[in-house]
C-alpha cells in the first residue's frame, strides 16, 4: 500500500510539472520594436509576437465593411529629449477588430500576433494612456 502511495503521488507531481512547463512554453511572446522585426527580413514568418511602438504619422485606414480592418504602419517609440533617427524603421500593421477609442497617429502601441513576410498580423491592439493626461476645462465642456 505505501509503493502505491508513493507511486500515485510521483506519477502526479510528474504530470503536473509538465502541465505547468508547457502552460509556460505556450503563454510567452517575444517581444520586438519595429527596428528589431524589420532587420528580420521579409521572408522570415515568427508567430506568437509582441510588438511595441509608436503608431506613424502616416495615413491610417480604417475599414469597417465586410469586416472591420485597421491598417497603419508602426515606428520605434523614441524617448522624450531624443531626436528619432533619419532612417525610421517601420512596420506595417494589419487590425481585424474594432478600432480602440484612444487610437490616433503618434499614439505607443502594444501589439499582439504574427509577423508573416513583412507585415504585422495583431491580433491584439492595446493603446497606451498618455503619461500627461488632463481633462478638459468646464468652460470648454459647456461652451462658456
Amino acid at each position: 500500500m505505501n509503493k502505491l502511495f508513493v507511486s500515485i503521488v510521483i506519477t502526479f507531481v510528474v504530470i503536473a510539472g509538465r502541465l505547468l512547463f508547457q502552460a509556460s512554453q505556450t503563454a510567452t511572446a517575444t517581444v520586438y520594436v519595429p527596428s528589431q522585426l524589420s532587420a528580420q527580413g521579409q521572408d522570415v514568418v515568427l508567430r506568437r509576437v509582441r510588438l511595441g511602438g509608436k503608431v506613424a504619422d502616416l495615413p491610417v485606414q480604417y475599414v469597417v465593411e465586410p469586416e472591420f480592418e485597421l491598417r497603419f504602419m508602426i515606428e520605434d517609440s523614441v524617448p522624450e529629449g531624443e531626436s528619432p533617427a533619419e532612417s525610421v524603421a517601420r512596420v506595417p500593421v494589419v487590425y481585424r477588430g474594432v478600432k480602440p477609442d484612444m487610437f490616433a497617429p503618434g499614439r505607443d502601441v502594444i501589439l499582439d500576433g504574427e509577423y508573416v513576410h513583412g507585415e504585422f498580423v495583431a491580433s491584439s491592439l492595446l493603446t497606451q494612456c498618455p503619461s500627461k493626461y488632463e481633462p478638459p476645462h468646464v468652460a470648454e465642456m459647456y461652451g462658456k
